[in-house]
């Protein structure tokens, strides 16, 4: 490895360590998800949740920072993807509602169909990728950035960001666990049925706030790049 390789290695190590904590930390949806599931089934099932979205995060920054996609998803390819992730989201919003009713048999039918999405894994990177302007997030990250260029994508830069994101992710969702798990002990059942409920709630509105932003950018640019995030 040359000086100049070095160089691109090392701050794409380190600003991807920086940069996939920063983004792991936001407020949203993922987070809400996470510390649910990690109230009702402990560390293991938050700490899925946190990989699912991590390894979409750090496949999406490796794609960018490699110059895979320069502007996110265009054309055709655009309706296809955002019209599969609005229907994934209205499921998801879905599933949500039914579990805030408490009612498992509303969905019994329909959950033997599709039971891998119930996986806490499946759930966090559905989450994360079912989101199209995550994508367009990362083009933005990286370009501010001015390391990605002429790179081997079988090594190197590409793949030492897609690991320091990727790792940086779970160092925040390995502490959030933690946190969640141990503090389940200071408040009684009551109390956690109403956060869970809280954090349900939250998912749901997001869900189904997506969905029609995903529809409304669909409507108003049609094919073209999305220029909103």
């Amino acid at each position: 490895m040359n000086t100049e390789m070095f160089k691109l290695v090392y701050a794409a190590i380190t600003q991807g360590l920086i940069i996939g904590f920063c983004t792991a930390t936001l407020i949203g949806p993922v987070n809400f998800l996470a510390i649910r599931r990690g109230i009702l089934g402990g560390f293991q099932e938050l700490f899925m949740v946190g990989l699912g979205a991590a390894f979409v995060d750090a496949s999406f920054a490796y794609i960018v920072f490699a110059g895979l996609s320069k502007d996110g998803i265009v054309g055709a390819l655009k309706i296809i993807v955002w019209g599969v992730s609005v229907v994934f989201l209205l499921y998801l919003a879905y599933s949500v509602f039914i579990e805030i009713k408490d009612d498992p048999n509303s969905t019994s039918a329909v959950k033997k169909q599709v039971q891998f999405i119930d996986y806490s894994f499946v759930q966090g990177f559905l989450v994360a990728a079912t989101n199209p302007f995550t994508l367009i997030y990362w083009v933005g990250i990286v370009g501010t950035m001015q390391l990605a260029g002429d790179i081997d994508l079988t090594g190197g830069a590409a793949t030492s960001f897609f690991s320091a994101v990727l790792v940086s992710e779970m160092v925040w969702f390995t502490a959030l666990g933690i946190a969640v798990h141990y503090s389940r002990n200071l408040f009684n059942r009551h109390m956690l049925k109403n956060i869970t409920w809280f954090f349900g709630i939250l998912l749901f509105g997001y869900y189904l706030f997506m969905a029609t932003k995903v529809v409304m950018n669909l409507i108003h640019t049609g094919g073209g790049a999305a220029l909103t995030r």
